[in-house]
């Protein structure tokens, strides 16, 4: 009868002991990113929420092609991968404008002004030799004209590539100037997968509110109003689902004004998977600690911090990949 019992107490341990490895298994292979505190680049997320992370190599032929419920509602319900078919078909239908035909002129309220950047076209150009017929992605790109990065080289060198603006008006103007690149009316994620988010519309300076804090949000929405400044929902998806869903993943310039969430963006991009020669980042606060987070994360993937660009009212970083 001891033996019995005592035969029973380890059978009751051992189970224990399973069950809490398999716990901590589970828990292991969460398929969703451990995410680094806030503006903090030095932890080092290790997982970028990718379909092989998730189901492996083979995951093309475990993972369905998209049905009826493949919607925006979806895929942020559920924290789709970024490189989710639902992901990538939702933006090709829903959010993608097509670029304007070769044929068709741009419709620009200054044509004489050759180059409206504030000189950030300019320096990374001398970085790609006066590159003609490249790729960029310009995010913040405004009304697609006023103080544009990537103007100069789709008028003079021949590139294309992709504007993103989720302000609302200044996306209907950007469409108007009839520019030969993609164009998105939505945010770049400050997550490994698609999100919605509270945007400060404030025409040239929009911002995406964190929201971790309902009734602070409630707060600060009621403080901008009286300034004439409203907060809306904006999409947001991440910049490698972005580049997917228009085929590429070589990008020869990258422009990056998201007013205060470069750090979160530039943490979620799977740089091992994309190839972009060079970037610049623009820094709104003054915070030497900011500064210093953005550059070593972007040494740690490759690239050179070459210089920093002092205009009025902006600090850009500007990066050239290694090698």
């Amino acid at each position: 009868m001891k033996f019995k019992v005592m035969w029973r107490l380890r059978t009751k341990r051992r189970n224990a002991v399973i069950i809490l490895l398999a716990i901590v298994t589970l828990l292991l292979m969460y398929p969703y990113p451990r995410h680094c505190p806030y503006f903090n680049l030095t932890c080092k997320s290790e997982l970028y929420n990718l379909m092989w992370e998730t189901y492996g190599k083979e995951w093309s032929t475990l993972v369905p092609p998209p049905g009826l419920e493949c919607t925006t509602e979806y895929v942020n319900a559920n924290r789709l991968q970024q490189d989710h078919p639902c992901v990538i078909k939702l933006i090709r239908s829903r959010y993608l404008y097509q670029p304007s035909l070769p044929d068709v002129s741009l419709n620009l309220s200054r044509p004489l002004v050759a180059d409206p950047s504030s000189g950030q076209s300019k320096v990374v150009l001398a970085h790609l030799h006066n590159q003609i017929g490249g790729f960029f992605v310009e995010c913040g790109a405004f009304d697609g004209e006023e103080g544009s990065n990537s103007l100069f080289m789709e008028r003079q060198l021949k590139w294309n590539g992709i504007l993103i603006e989720p302000d609302r008006k200044s996306f209907g103007k950007l469409l108007s100037k009839r520019r030969h690149a993609w164009a998105l009316p939505v945010c770049l994620s400050t997550e490994p997968f698609p999100t919605k988010v509270s945007f400060e519309s404030d025409y040239q300076a929009g911002k995406i509110y964190r929201q971790d804090n309902e009734k602070q949000m409630k707060l600060e929405a009621e403080r901008l109003k009286k300034y004439g400044i409203g907060l809306i929902d904006v999409q947001c998806f991440p910049f490698y689902s972005i580049l997917l869903a228009v085929g590429r993943t070589q990008v020869d310039y990258f422009s990056l004004d998201v007013e205060g969430a470069e750090s979160q963006v530039l943490a979620n991009v799977p740089w091992h998977l994309v190839d972009v020669k060079t970037l610049t980042v623009e820094i709104t606060s003054q915070n030497q600690t900011v500064l210093n987070q953005v550059a070593n994360h972007m040494m740690a993937n490759g690239y050179d911090n070459k210089e920093l660009m002092k205009g009025q009212g902006f600090y850009d970083l500007v990066f050239v990949k290694r090698g």
